[in-house]
């Protein structure tokens, strides 16, 4: 039941070993679902990734109305998915390859110290090494800590631990009893919002708002209703952050 693994490391010489005592299963994943888009904060390590959306976003031309605007951005998207796959590459990936590729150049019985290649395929490894730090990163949601970080276990826990708590396995129904079945769990959550959102009517409003004080001035309504600016919304924004995914407020 037990087993040992050696690693090639790019930045030294060492060899990780890693040493399992129990044999492990991963369960199997079903996929009934087209996988949604995510835009990768580790593509902007990629030297040509900024020409590259750039000429993207400007050749669907100027989008005049949401709906225009919508069509760009699904666009768009799909041409980073394609750019993805065919010129960044998978990095995990291309990390074992390489790896797997270093550690044959060093075995090799007649090697007498560091080649070219050698030194070229550790320059690569330390690029793609920072790569996976951002992507681990990004998906664990941890604001708070360097981009420098080693890419260590800490971000993969955190990412499973995400996972398994952002989803839904089942929802009640009315009568009691539990569904996990996607159609009827969506038809139970379109049912539960429309319900809490509907107005159920109401008497005498005008006495209950007569009763609060008035935070909004003149001044102040006229800055609302006022027309919106590009500034604003360029520094409405930039005060975002970056991983985060902009909706449509």
């Amino acid at each position: 039941m037990a087993s040992v693994r050696h690693f090639t490391a790019a930045s030294t010489d060492h060899s990780p070993i890693l040493f399992s005592w129990e044999e492990r299963t991963r369960p199997h994943r079903r996929c009934t679902e087209e996988k949604l888009f995510g835009y990768e904060i580790m593509w902007e390590t990629h030297e040509i990734f900024g020409a590259t959306l750039e000429h993207i976003w400007q050749q669907r031309g100027k989008a005049t109305t949401l709906v225009e605007l919508q069509e760009k951005i699904n666009a768009v998207t799909g041409s980073l998915q394609n750019w993805s796959s065919t010129t960044f590459g998978s990095v995990r990936k291309e990390s074992r390859e390489l790896r797997e590729e270093l550690g044959r150049l060093r075995n090799d019985s007649t090697r007498v110290g560091l080649t070219h290649t050698e030194i070229k395929i550790v320059d690569r490894l330390v690029d793609i090494d920072h790569r996976e730090v951002v992507m681990w990163r990004q998906r664990s949601r941890i604001h708070w800590l360097a981009e420098g970080d080693k890419n260590t276990r800490f971000f993969h826990l955190r990412t499973s631990q995400r996972k398994r708590r952002n989803k839904i396995s089942s929802l009640r129904r009315s009568d009691g009893e539990t569904t996990d079945y996607p159609l009827e769990m969506a038809n139970i959550t379109n049912d539960f919002y429309r319900d809490l959102y509907r107005s159920e009517g109401t008497k005498d409003m005008e006495v209950v708002l007569d009763t609060v004080p008035r935070r909004v001035t003149c001044e102040m309504n006229e800055g609302l209703i006022s027309t919106i600016t590009t500034g604003e919304v360029k520094e409405a924004l930039f005060q975002m952050f970056p991983t985060k995914a902009p909706g449509p407020d």
